[in-house]
């Protein structure tokens, strides 16, 4: 008896755990059973009860269900050699309970076993056992109800984005190209100059276009701020990025980057006209609703060139122009929003949610 129990339970808690997905819409019917009037009754209640508890919804009705479970109460005979048959002897069960599963669509015949037992009292201990055994072999979703859908992946696949971000800090470093000490008149004490690197604030505002599901190109607006001197110096530029998205899971996305930008200097200290310079980045994005993300972008760009300044003393003092390299690192929050769905990913799976 307590070998008999211990399986029982092995079998209870790996059924438990194939069963658990199991889909509530799957409705099973519990055949008229054959059996004395005690015994239909016993098994009619106990397997509804069963049923609906390992997840699954009862039907009333054969016709509108996916499976039939019918059972059946006969003594329990034994076969000898000879090929008489006889009731099995007191010391052994005195009933078969025979259970067959059948498909619900054409009463195909999908598993049949048989159980033994003497007393109903003792199948109280059975019965969920035997209703995870039939179980068993219902698929988890049913026959012939697989097909392709799309998975829920519009807010990154979109052909069209329009960002916009609150960047700070950006970290603006203009290095002197070689030790400087400007010079005035013979009563004028000499300077020497120093390296300036201030923290700014700025944004970004632009156009993505994602022509490829791992490429996109985007075209952009910069605001940046600050210069040698002048804290509230007004630098707009554009700048271009080529950016390849990475989308390792379905609620985040990485885009490294490389970009290309134009910065014009308001001025009037500025000896030049325009920079040009390129660096990299990269995004940082989450799903922010079903069109678009929220995103941290991180990225680092070199002006070419010299940046030429006007000596801040003015005329007279010595050098004229003051020469600089200048390097810019930028940390962005912001969103963008998506327009016009890329064609949809799809996969083989019936119950990818959206």
């Amino acid at each position: 008896m307590i070998k008999k129990i211990s399986i029982l339970f092995v079998f209870l808690f790996a059924a438990a755990a194939v069963f658990a997905q199991v889909r509530e819409d799957t409705l099973i019917h519990v055949l008229p059973v054959i059996a004395s009037v005690e015994q239909a009754s016993f098994f009619k209640e106990n397997f509804d009860m069963e049923i609906e508890g390992a997840g699954y919804s009862i039907t009333q009705t054969a016709g509108e269900a996916d499976y039939l479970l019918q059972l059946e109460v006969r003594p329990n005979m034994i076969l000898y050699d000879d090929g008489t048959t006889e009731q099995a002897p007191p010391d052994e069960p005195q009933f078969m309970l025979n259970i067959t599963l059948l498909n619900g669509e054409d009463n195909t015949e999908m598993v049949a076993f048989s159980y033994p037992f003497t007393e109903l009292e003792e199948m109280y201990n059975f019965n969920l056992y035997l209703v995870y055994e039939a179980m068993a072999n219902v698929p988890i979703t049913r026959l012939g109800d697989i097909e392709f859908v799309e998975e829920s992946d519009r807010w990154r696949n979109k052909w069209l984005y329009i960002r916009a971000s609150f960047d700070y800090p950006v970290i603006s470093a203009y290095m002197l190209k070689e030790p400087t000490v400007i010079t005035g008149s013979e009563y004028n004490s000499p300077i020497p100059l120093e390296h300036s690197i201030g923290v700014f604030i700025g944004g970004t505002v632009g156009v993505e276009l994602q022509f490829l599901n791992w490429m996109s190109i985007e075209g952009n607006f910069i605001m940046r701020f600050g210069e040698p001197g002048n804290n509230n110096t007004f630098i707009p530029g554009v700048g271009l990025q080529l950016k390849f998205p990475i989308k390792p899971a379905k609620h985040f996305m990485i885009e490294p980057y490389a970009m290309g930008n134009g910065m014009a200097n308001t001025s009037g200290n500025h000896a030049g006209s325009t920079w040009y310079g390129i660096g990299g980045g990269v995004q940082f994005g989450v799903k922010g609703g079903s069109m678009g993300a929220f995103f941290i972008d991180a990225s680092y760009s070199y002006t070419f060139g010299d940046i030429k300044m006007k000596n801040p003393q003015g005329e007279g003092w010595t050098p004229e122009v003051i020469l600089y390299n200048r390097n810019v690192i930028s940390i962005g929050i912001g969103y963008k929003i998506g327009l016009f769905d890329r064609p949809p990913r799809r996969v083989r799976n019936r119950d990818v949610s959206e």
